[in-house]
């Protein structure tokens, strides 16, 4: 019981923070990104939201600019806040977008946008306690810091955005497997060769349902567009994700999985589901030993509470931006694994554990 009440208590304390907020500022003089979007959030009439809470039965697509703020160091996320004052220099702004009425012409615009990039995107899906507006921020910030190659395309899943909204979010999970099918499917049919997928948290428990609902389903044609698989953090019981890995057949390749102990989220999800560790604090390698993947300790470089490593560290991500051994390994390149400068690798039968560590200077 008190265990129970220390976990509400720690939900609580951030309950009342200002979310993310969706503000349009015209700036023809910044840097930006284009995302298109593949959402199944509901439009919400009441708060003026686009892409609300509430869940849509069908996916809606649109587009959007990021804007890009010139005075923000590497790895930080700043975006307005609802009802607070807006500094475009230093926050994540949207300086264009546009919600499409009709399939066809969403389509239309990303096969352009793909014939430019060899038929090459990338997409991101945001994990629990997230709003629109922070997810597409968090992907703009992504895709700048590592110089992300290829089309940007954000799965926006109708997450509460509150910390007390755990529940609903693992069955908005659920409910929108159905959407990312389609979204997936959309890419293929515009014209994408090669699809990596990146997943966060929860989100990450979404692209594996949704990989295994592509198998099921015998659409091996949109399969085999996923040209990689990245989960950073993944919020998923270790048998569960088993059982979605036996049921995919052959991972993906590569299939890369960040990791940290140090990680208080998942830490505190395995508590409430009565466990001692989810895929993404992985101590015990041994667990996964027969599947084809890399997994990548990051807990030397945990920030805050260590949820979103690859993404809030400035060293991990100009260590992974650094050309090298490291970046051929996140690429792919077997070859590489043994003679890794920056961290410890261990090797249990077809899993690579690479423990990163910071480079001290010379």
């Amino acid at each position: 019981m008190l265990r129970h009440l220390l976990l509400i208590a720690i939900f609580v304390t951030g309950a009342c923070a200002p979310r993310g907020d969706l503000v349009l500022v015209p700036n023809p003089e910044a840097e930006t990104r284009a995302i298109f979007i593949g959402s199944t959030r509901a439009e919400d009439p009441e708060s003026g939201e686009s892409f609300g809470v509430e869940r849509s039965e069908s996916l809606r697509l649109a587009r959007f600019e990021v804007a890009i703020p010139p005075e923000r160091g590497l790895g930080e996320l700043r975006y307005p806040l609802k009802g607070e004052k807006i500094d475009p220099n230093k926050e994540f702004t949207v300086s264009d977008g546009q919600i499409y009425e009709t399939q066809a012409s969403f389509r239309s615009d990303l096969r352009k946008a793909l014939l430019r990039q060899n038929g090459e995107a990338i997409v991101f899906v945001h994990g629990y306690n997230t709003n629109f507006a922070e997810g597409l921020y968090r992907f703009a910030q992504l895709s700048e810091d590592f110089d992300l190659p290829g089309v940007l395309v954000h799965y926006s899943w109708p997450s509460r955005a509150h910390v007390m909204g755990y529940a609903y979010d693992r069955d908005s999970a659920l409910f929108a497997r159905d959407g990312f099918e389609d979204l997936l499917r959309e890419l293929r049919l515009s014209g994408a060769r090669k699809i990596l997928i990146v997943g966060h948290s929860m989100g990450s428990a979404l692209t594996m349902e949704t990989l295994r609902q592509l198998v099921i389903s015998g659409d091996t044609e949109t399969f085999s567009r996923v040209s990689g698989v990245v989960l950073v953090s993944p919020d998923i019981d270790i048998d569960v994700f088993r059982a979605q890995a036996a049921r995919v057949g052959k991972l993906p390749q590569p299939f890369i999985v960040f990791t940290s102990q140090r990680d208080k989220a998942l830490g505190l999800s395995a508590r409430i589901s009565g466990e001692s560790e989810r895929l993404g604090n992985l101590e015990d390698v041994e667990r996964v030993a027969d599947l084809r993947l890399t997994l990548i300790d990051t807990a030397a470089f945990s920030i805050e509470g260590g949820h979103f490593n690859v993404g809030d560290s400035p060293a991990l991500i100009a260590l992974l931006q650094a050309t090298g051994q490291v970046a051929a390994t996140l690429e792919g390149d077997q070859n590489t694994r043994r003679d890794l400068a920056a961290g410890v690798v261990i090797s249990v039968e077809n899993v690579t554990r690479i423990i990163l560590s910071p480079i001290s200077g010379g």
